[in-house]
């Protein structure tokens, strides 16, 4: 496909995203949900109309999620959070996003694996693949209602940290299951060890390479433009060594990366850079979200999603009740050991 219709589709996919964005946003449906639904209304258009041919060449591959997508959203995640307060409650944060994460997984995958007759290793895969949440309904909710701060940052910090528990988990598991061997009990202990030198290894990497920067830029009294730019190389590079240098989590690099460029860099960056930094990483996360959810439409078959009505209704049955399974269990624990708000 040539370069000029690449550029076409892609711009014609963002205005109608900003669009979605503008008339959709109070309704009760997230807006990422009816980005889903346009982008499976434009992928069966493109096989009925000519004109919207070019579409079919645009499906979301993995190489695309990981290392275009993934990066920049959970940069512009770690970086909008509350750095101070995510670290006064760190362990809660903790205890939620791992903890109730695995649970979610286990519990999904032996549902899977006893509902619908699959191999339980290819069931703890899919466990791990969909057990992470999205808060952005809950976030909204939260900031029209005027909930607390700690609130807000507990929530957002949870789902940022179970997505690379869900990511670490995930890939663990598929090195199991595309080795061709199986899950045992005495399996456990080196599979555990594996999570944290992934997990721990990849935070303190990110957090390093962060603060190795921030040092930088304050030393050569940086200029607004150069740390723009220094924020966008540390989000795709802090992936992209971890993953494939030091062979840890390059989501858990990414969060440590953006937390402390947070932490160590916006107390010495002036009011205004730092402003400018969360308003271009808004802008870059809006725009990987939109074109992220209806990539996503446009590489689901309707045909194919109406056949697997049965499993797909159990699957999301198996995830509701493991979620609630989780929450019930330990969030009151949490709760009642770090005094979080009810």
């Amino acid at each position: 496909m040539p370069a000029s219709e690449i550029v076409f589709v892609l711009v014609v996919l963002l205005g109608i995203a900003m669009v979605v964005t503008g008339t959709c946003r109070n309704l009760p449906v997230p807006f990422t949900v009816i980005l889903v639904l346009i982008g499976m209304l434009l992928g069966y258009l493109s096989h009925v109309l000519h004109f919207m041919e070019p579409l079919q060449g645009f499906t979301l591959s993995p190489e695309i999620m990981l290392f275009v997508f993934l990066p920049a959203l959970i940069f512009e995640s770690g970086f909008a959070l509350d750095a101070r307060q995510m670290i006064k409650d760190l362990p809660p944060i903790l205890i939620l996003a791992i903890p109730a994460m695995l649970m979610s997984t286990f519990v999904v995958g032996l549902g899977v694996w006893w509902a619908l007759d699959i191999k339980l290793i290819v069931a703890l895969v899919f466990g791990a693949l969909i057990s992470a949440t999205d808060p952005v309904a809950v976030v909204a909710l939260f900031k029209e209602l005027g909930a607390p701060n700690r609130l807000n940052v507990l929530v957002e910090g949870e789902s940022l940290l179970n997505d690379a528990t869900a990511i670490v988990a995930f890939s663990i598991l598929l090195g199991i299951a595309v080795e061709g061997g199986g899950i045992s009990w005495s399996d456990a202990d080196n599979i555990f060890l594996e999570f944290l030198r992934v997990f721990i290894g990849g935070a303190l990497f990110g957090a390093l390479l962060g603060f190795v920067v921030c040092e930088l830029l304050y030393r050569m009294h940086s200029g607004i433009s150069v740390i723009l730019t220094s924020s966008i190389i540390i989000a795709y590079a802090s992936f992209v060594i971890a993953e494939h240098s030091f062979h840890v989590s390059g989501v858990m690099a990414v969060v440590g990366s953006a937390i402390a460029l947070r932490r160590f860099g916006v107390t010495r960056f002036r009011q205004d850079t730092t402003h400018s930094i969360h308003e271009v990483w808004e802008v870059i996360a809006l725009s990987c979200n939109s074109l992220l959810f209806l990539l996503v439409g446009l590489s689901i078959s309707i045909g194919a999603l109406f056949n697997q009505l049965g499993p797909i209704a159990i699957a999301i049955a198996l995830v509701l009740s493991a979620r609630a399974l989780s929450i019930y269990s330990i969030v009151p624990l949490a709760v009642k050991w770090f005094k979080l708000p009810h």
